[in-house]
């Protein structure tokens, strides 16, 4: 669950669907710098596909994770799967995802590149109805990958992030001709970088 409005990814959304919903594509990155809004657009266009699958779509937040062996257990506990003492953490993930048809949100890959990279590639070959949606830094290096540049806020997008975020901070503050220019230079200073601007 999100606390605040998501501004200015419509159009994001809908891109990164049309990926997700696409049969020949079963990996996308969201690629960019930080804090320019890849997690909320990877939850925003998650819960948009819902539909498309079945079995479910699993959030898996990898930020906190500073050991490779911990990412397949990561996963299992995402998906409610409980740990078989005859199979390794990976091989209980493909006996349990199998033939489903669902989708699985890696997010914050980049410092475990490698291996988030190593382990997505045998999760999809094992598994012929998974879709991956991942966050990272860079992308993962797959065959078969599709990398999503997440872009920066526009100009206006940047302001009204900013006058809704200022708002919930002062109920008073509004955008006057006094203070437009001024918050159009922050926006443009923070590059219009979601992040930066809250």
């Amino acid at each position: 669950a999100t606390f605040t409005s998501l501004i200015g990814r419509d159009k994001d959304i809908a891109a990164v669907q049309d990926y997700l919903t696409n049969p020949d594509i079963r990996l996308v990155t969201l690629i960019g710098a930080p804090g320019i809004g890849k997690t909320r657009l990877s939850i925003a266009s998650a819960r948009e596909s819902l539909a498309e699958f079945p079995d479910g779509v699993f959030f898996v937040a990898l930020a906190a994770l500073d050991q490779p062996s911990l990412i397949p257990s990561a996963i299992s506990q995402a998906l409610g799967y409980i740990e078989k003492n005859n199979l390794s953490p990976e091989e209980g993930l493909i006996e349990g995802i199998a033939n489903k048809r669902m989708l699985l949100v890696l997010d914050n890959s980049e410092h475990l590149i490698e291996d988030v990279a190593r382990l997505t590639s045998s999760l999809l070959s094992a598994c012929s109805r998974l879709r991956i949606l991942t966050t990272s830094r860079e992308a993962l290096g797959i065959a078969g990958e599709v990398a999503y540049h997440t872009p920066s806020l526009a100009d206006s997008e940047s302001t009204r992030l900013f006058v809704e975020r200022a708002c919930a901070v002062n109920p008073n503050f509004k955008l006057t001709e006094s203070n437009t220019s001024s918050v159009a230079q922050i926006c443009l200073r923070l590059d219009g970088i979601p992040l930066a601007i809250e």
